[in-house]
């Protein structure tokens, strides 16, 4: 078996055997990677400390015909708060979820990979539920799923005002291109959509935040994700029993 290394983040760990786990890790050199790690909840093993959701390692890896193998591992960082703290924990969950279901395994994504790791940093020191928006949001626009907001999607015509929205078109629409279905999209919800896209983690920066456009952009969120999808995401049970 060819033995390789790579940076990982966990974004997922299902208990699998007596002792064992089939991990999900999203790694800068060979994007989603499914793995077992075997023995790792045993206590004394040497990959327990590292198996656990949102752990940022260096991993060791065997490739294996059908699933890889988790040979060894260290751990680069650990997140406090996503570990240790539920509301926190939830929206990282609803984050993981997201790359789970929208990256195809064994693409590598290093750019992505890095703006993960911003965006981890950020759940421990900002609001959780706006750094989840901002961070699927921004994450979308590496998947080649995401949705427009500067220019219609029809003419190519700059927005900027008032315009329309039509989620089966792909984006915004001006009012010359407006078409069945499409409905009202406000200047200030579109612009604020676009600065947390456009958010810049590393600025010490606080994000300005009107509650009921908040609200506005994780329902069009929510409702695109579904609607790739044909489901809503698990995690959101998680983040409402909250």
């Amino acid at each position: 078996m060819a033995l390789y290394q790579t940076e990982a983040v966990v974004l997922g760990a299902k208990n699998w055997g007596e002792a064992d786990k089939m991990m999900t890790f999203f790694t800068r050199e060979r994007g989603l990677v499914r793995a077992a790690a075997f023995g790792c909840r045993r206590p004394r093993s040497p990959l327990a400390g590292g198996m656990q959701m949102f752990s940022h390692l260096e991993l060791q890896l065997a490739e294996g015909s059908r699933v890889d193998t988790v040979k060894q591992c260290t751990l680069k960082q650990h997140y406090r708060n996503l570990s240790e703290d539920l509301t926190v924990m939830a929206y990282g969950s609803f984050v993981a979820e997201f790359l789970r279901e929208f990256l195809p395994e064994g693409q590598p994504e290093p750019q992505m990979f890095a703006q993960l790791l911003l965006i981890l940093a950020a759940f421990e020191v900002r609001n959780p539920r706006v750094t989840a928006a901002a961070a699927v949001y921004q994450l979308l626009e590496f998947t080649g799923m995401q949705l427009h907001y500067e220019h219609c999607v029809h003419c190519g015509k700059a927005i900027t005002g008032d315009a329309f929205f039509a989620q089966s078109a792909g984006g915004v629409l001006c009012e010359a291109c407006r078409e069945a279905g499409a409905v009202s999209f406000p200047d200030d919800l579109r612009r604020f959509i676009l600065s947390l896209r456009d958010f810049n983690w590393r600025e010490n920066e606080p994000i300005t935040i009107s509650s009921r456009l908040l609200l506005s952009a994780e329902q069009l969120l929510l409702n695109y994700l579904q609607s790739l999808l044909g489901r809503p995401l698990k995690s959101l049970a998680f983040i409402q029993a909250l």
